[in-house]
């Protein structure tokens, strides 16, 4: 049986057509909000963090996704072949 690949899950951005679950900078993008989630969380707020995060968050989402791609080491030169993942 051979493994299907859901199409939703594929950046559409992305060059290298990478699935979002093994991107790197998508999961930086996850980190950010799961911190600025637990942060929110807690009885004691500590209000220069979560305005920190926030101004990560929203400079993430105006860079966007493909700027991080050039450093991504699943990006290869157009001649060579990319693996698939």
């Amino acid at each position: 049986m051979s493994k299907r690949i859901n199409k939703k899950k594929i950046v559409g951005i992305c060059p290298v057509g990478m699935i979002k679950t093994k991107c790197p900078s998508i999961r930086k993008t996850r980190r950010i909000r799961v911190k600025l989630l637990t942060l929110q969380r807690e009885k004691i707020i500590d209000a220069g963090q979560i305005t920190k995060l926030r101004a990560a968050l929203k400079e993430k989402k105006n860079r966007g996704i493909a700027v991080d791609c050039e450093t991504c080491n699943f990006n290869t030169s157009k001649n060579a072949v990319a693996p698939v993942a």
